[in-house]
């Protein structure tokens, strides 16, 4: 990652708290490179009379898996040397050991998701610096807002994003819906309502589902990273088509 700005803000899973570095803390972000690069799992096979190894990595999946991710962030500030002890202490109580969202200011598409720590404490007179960790952060950062979300612009970057929007989408005897390739592979869940016809099916690579008034979860409904998915309807109900996109 290039050049962060100097802050970051950190969302608590399980209650929605969330913290600012720099506004709530004071504390601006001292590296550039804070998140490793991504590593994919491999297996290679020895096979007798065979010329080097055999790679079966994608034989299961079909496609890349990557391992987990670390993020370690520098950050530092000022305050009263004698004040510092009770500012960890309650960054600690706030953040330490929490699942989080954690969102860097240019970058704010995306989060990244995993359990933060508070590491290597120091202060030098009225200098504290230490490391917000994240030593298994999900491969993917993830987009901000899913399919069926309404669209903010403050986050929207005109370079890197586009604009998905799946929701309540009207069928009347069929339709086709065509969603782009996209960097991280996900599964939709189809949400069915309004149906007014007897049956409701999607059709995808030749294969027809059916579908059921409430949620529908399609394995074999893959949005990936090589082609767009077009999914055929037949029938009259309301659809939406809900996922949540990533980027490595």
């Amino acid at each position: 990652m290039n050049e962060l700005t100097n802050g970051a803000t950190i969302i608590v899973i399980s209650n929605d708290h969330q913290y600012h570095t720099l506004d709530d803390w004071g504390l601006a972000i001292g590296n550039n490179n804070c998140i490793s690069e991504p590593e994919m799992e491999t297996k290679y096979i020895d096979i007798p009379g065979m010329d080097g190894q055999l790679d079966v990595s994608e034989a299961l999946s079909g496609r890349p898996i990557y391992k987990t991710r670390q993020i370690n962030i520098e950050v530092g500030g000022i305050r009263e040397r004698n004040n510092w002890d009770a500012v960890i202490s309650s960054m600690r109580n706030s953040i330490h050991g929490r699942e989080v969202k954690l969102i860097f200011d240019n970058d704010p598409s995306y989060y990244w998701k995993g359990r933060i720590y508070i590491t290597d404490f120091d202060r030098a007179r009225r200098l504290g610096t230490f490391t917000l960790s994240m030593p298994a952060a999900d491969p993917y950062k993830y987009n901000i807002q899913d399919s069926g979300e309404p669209w903010l612009w403050d986050p929207f970057n005109f370079l890197t994003d586009s604009i998905h929007d799946y929701s309540s989408i009207q069928i009347t005897g069929s339709g086709t819906v065509t969603i782009p390739s996209g960097f991280m592979p996900v599964t939709p869940t189809i949400m069915v309502s309004n149906m007014t016809s007897t049956t409701f099916k999607v059709t995808y690579k030749g294969k027809t589902f059916s579908l059921m008034s409430g949620s529908n979860y399609l394995p074999e409904i893959i949005i990936n990273y090589e082609d767009e998915v077009k999914l055929v309807f037949t029938g009259t109900a309301k659809v939406s088509i809900l996922y949540r996109g990533g980027s490595l």
